[in-house]
Parts: structure tokens; sequence; C-alpha cells
């Protein structure tokens, strides 16, 4: 049995009420309440008011607000659904970034242990220094799009929430000023690597808050196909 209009609105606002106010996650519950709530009303001879309310009763957990500040943080307060979801992505986060920034070191350890010149290794600082504010300025207008964003999305609040250290990033590694400050060929290999691989953790946590900006436009551009 096809639910209609009106029973579907009256799910959806009852899901804003719940705090589900995050489109994607609103029309992934949404369907999946409906679907239920549908399924029911086909197979027993039940009114709509009594299948709503049960199937909310099961859902009741999933839309309890939680939060989990190990990996969101204290203030970052969400349904229970929306949380698990943006912990499990968090986790694949952290991984990539650890692993990209390793190779990020490693390969910027061996490029500068072989520039023999002080001309080509003053243009490598530049260059990252370059990519650094490339990232910054993508990170500033990722900012404001989102923000002013009329379909409010799981990944878009969690980039306006984290996206601010990139910012943070840019003076406390120097990166305006002297990125390879703490690279000597005097040194061991170990030791500029480990200096490089500080370097590279802001341009690869950098790199994958921008990626969340993709995973929120992907969402954008399915909602508004729908």
């Amino acid at each position: 049995m096809k639910l209609t209009t009106e029973q579907i609105e009256c799910i959806n606002q009852t899901l804003v009420k719940k705090g589900v106010k995050f489109d994607d996650l609103k029309m992934e519950v949404l369907d999946h309440i409906a679907s239920e709530i549908e399924e029911r009303l086909s197979n027993e001879e039940i009114s709509f008011d009594i299948v709503f309310k049960a199937v909310f009763e099961k859902w009741e957990q999933s839309l309890e607000i939680s939060s989990s500040g190990n990996w969101l943080g204290a203030f970052f307060k969400a349904p229970r659904a929306v949380i698990e979801k943006l912990v499990t992505y968090s986790k694949r986060q952290t991984v990539n970034i650890l692993l990209s920034a390793i190779v990020f070191g490693f390969v910027l350890a061996l490029i500068v242990s072989n520039i023999q010149s002080q001309q080509t290794f003053n243009s490598l600082n530049l260059g990252l220094k370059g990519a650094y504010l490339v990232l910054v300025l993508a990170t500033v207008l990722s900012l404001f799009l989102i923000w002013n964003s009329k379909i409010k999305t799981t990944y878009g609040r969690l980039f306006l929430y984290r996206g601010w250290l990139v910012f943070l990033f840019l003076f406390q590694f120097n990166i305006n000023n002297e990125p390879l400050k703490h690279f000597d060929t005097n040194n061991s290999f170990l030791y500029n690597f480990i200096s490089c691989l500080l370097l590279g953790f802001p341009f690869t946590y950098s790199f994958f808050q921008l990626m969340m900006v993709y995973e929120h436009y992907k969402i954008v551009k399915k909602l508004k196909l729908v």
C-alpha cells in the first residue's frame, strides 16, 4: 500500500523534530521507514497511525541524540545513526591520512636528499608553500559554499566542524614561511624522513578534508535529481 503525500510529509516532519536535519540521512531513513510502514499496511488490517508509532519506536534508538568524543569531538552531537556513519568514515579517513602522509614524507625526503642546488631547494620550498596556499583557498571557498548551502549533509557538517584546522596547520608547521626548515643534508635520512612526514600530515589532512566536500556535492547532486 503506497503512502500518501501527507503521510510521507508526516514522517519527514517527525524526523526533523527528532533532530534528523541532514538531508542525505533524512532521505535514507525516510525511505526505510516509509517502506516498513507500507509493508505492514499491505499485510495487516491496521491504521497508519498505529503502524507509524510502532515503526518510530523501533527506530527510536537510532534517532536519539548521541556523540563520539574520541572521533568527532565532544561538541559534535547528532542522531546516533549520523554518529555511527561518521565514526566509520572518520576511522577510514584517519588511516588514509596516515598512510598518505608516510608516502608523502618518504617521497619528499628522497627528493630533497638528492637536491644539489640551493636554488632548487628554494624553489621546492616555494612550491610547497604554493600548494598549501591552494589547499587553504579551496578550504575557505568550500567553507563559505557549504555554510550557505540550502542542502545540509552529514559530510558538509563534519567538514565545517574540522575545516578550520587547515589554517592552524599553516602556522603551526611554518608552511607560510619555510616548510623545509627542519631538513638538513647533514642529518640522517631517518631524521629528515620524520621531518618530511610531519610536514606531510597537514597536506594530506587538508586534502582529505576537501574529499568531504566532494562527498557533500555528490549527495547534493543526487538529491537535486530526486
